[in-house]
């Protein structure tokens, strides 16, 4: 168990100082485990990584670590499924474009966001595809609850046959 003075401060258990507890808190006021200059710190050493690397490199680090797939892989399952969502069949250049988290600080443009997400399990890990975003966030909503589909497909009136519901 971490100690803690009278007023709440205590050691940063990343550069093992001790600091007030005011710097165990985020800019909004969320609890933070580390301090605010490690944060900080961690922060810039990030961002100075990213600008190194570029967005191609961010894009291929992103791809590696969220679903263990090359860009080459994500690339090649876009071509195989012909660029197109694999539930809704939209093309992607059909697809809205979304925009990609907060504005920067600098204020240059974020990177483009991908139109066809990668729709993976959360149990094994395994990618399954590529999704529109709006679908993806529906099986994402659903926990990958195959009965809560089949009961939203019901409540939305259709019969529990699969061959009917391929019928785009």
């Amino acid at each position: 168990m971490t100690e803690v003075d009278e007023d709440g401060g205590r050691e940063c258990p990343r550069c093992k100082l001790w600091r007030a507890a005011d710097a165990f808190r985020s800019r909004a006021g969320a609890p933070a485990k580390s301090c605010q200059m490690c944060r900080d710190f961690s922060r810039d050493l990030n961002r100075a990584r990213r600008e190194r690397i570029g967005a191609a490199g961010v894009r291929a680090e992103n791809l590696r670590t969220k679903y263990g797939i090359t860009a080459e892989e994500y690339d090649a399952l876009r071509r195989e499924q012909g660029y197109r969502c694999a539930i809704c069949g939209r093309h992607e250049d059909d697809l809205p474009r979304l925009s990609s988290g907060r504005p920067r600080l600098d204020g240059r443009p974020t990177a483009e966001p991908f139109k066809l997400v990668v729709d993976h399990c959360h149990h094994s890990r395994r990618v399954r595809g590529l999704l529109c975003v709006g679908r993806n966030a529906a099986i994402g909503h659903f926990e990958d609850n195959a009965t809560a589909l089949w009961a939203a497909l019901a409540y939305l009136g259709f019969p529990p046959e699969p061959d009917r519901l391929l019928d785009r």
